[in-house]
């Protein structure tokens, strides 16, 4: 049996950013409510799949997902990490880590492998809020002959020329156009934006937390904002300064 479940698989491996410094205030009633939210957006985002051997582990500030190595098991590993992305930065919490493909053994008891390896250290500590592609999964779906939508979901980071998750690809190719069953981005990217805005300029952080927010400002006004479909920070961080004068 333990033969059968060692398998090639993509991993995912996540690490929620200052989840620690949260959990150190837990006894302030106001953010033992933010640590609660984080949680249920945790387990409300993501779960099993057994028709296609999804698997999910979540253990302190880091969760591992990962799907057998066929195109619509990688896609859920990449689709479920950009939903869990976003639906984390609408609370102001920030997700990075890596996806890859390895060798895994990953039950609900056990979890190992080479793979669970891979997608780990791409995890870099002090990195920028974001989950690097690893080439072993970039190389797996460009050596299909359909790349089934997936290298659309991957961005070349200009900071560093490192291939990560797209995890604003929807608030990207997004339209205002009335779709049915098309989900209206308009106010919750305006939300995104504004409190992006707010951590940048406003909360007190220290640099290297403030860096992690201005490297997603940057990102969101690259990939969301210069379209001029949904809004950019920029145009709400000059209010935050004026405030502080």
């Amino acid at each position: 049996m333990a033969a059968e479940r060692y398998q090639r698989r993509a991993v995912a491996f996540l690490d929620i950013l200052g989840f620690s410094q949260l959990v150190e205030r837990a006894d302030e009633p106001e953010w033992r409510i933010a640590i609660e939210s984080v949680l249920k957006t945790l387990r409300g985002t993501l779960t099993p799949n057994a028709a296609f051997d999804l698997r999910l582990s979540q253990f302190s500030d880091c969760i591992v997902i990962s799907a057998p190595v066929e195109p619509y098991g990688v896609q859920l590993v990449m689709t479920g990490s950009i939903i869990l992305a976003n639906n984390l930065l609408q609370h102001m919490v920030l997700l990075r880590g890596g996806i890859a493909i390895g060798n895994l053994i990953h039950t609900d008891d056990v979890m190992f492998g080479p793979g669970m390896l891979i997608a780990y250290r791409s995890d870099k500590s002090g990195g920028p809020p974001r989950i690097s592609i690893d080439e072993t999964l970039s190389g797996e779906i460009a050596s299909w002959h359909n790349d089934f939508g997936l290298e659309a979901l991957m961005r070349t980071d200009p900071y560093d020329l490192t291939l990560a998750l797209h995890t604003l690809h929807d608030y990207q190719v997004y339209t205002p156009e009335p779709q049915v069953g098309k989900v209206a981005l308009d106010e919750t990217a305006a939300k995104i934006s504004k409190q992006i805005a707010w951590q940048c300029y406003h909360a007190e952080h220290s640099p290297p937390v403030r860096a992690k927010w201005l490297w997603m400002e940057r990102y969101w006004n690259e990939a969301v904002g210069a379209k001029n479909v949904l809004p950019r920070t920029t145009h709400f961080s000059s209010e935050f300064r004026a405030d502080k004068k």
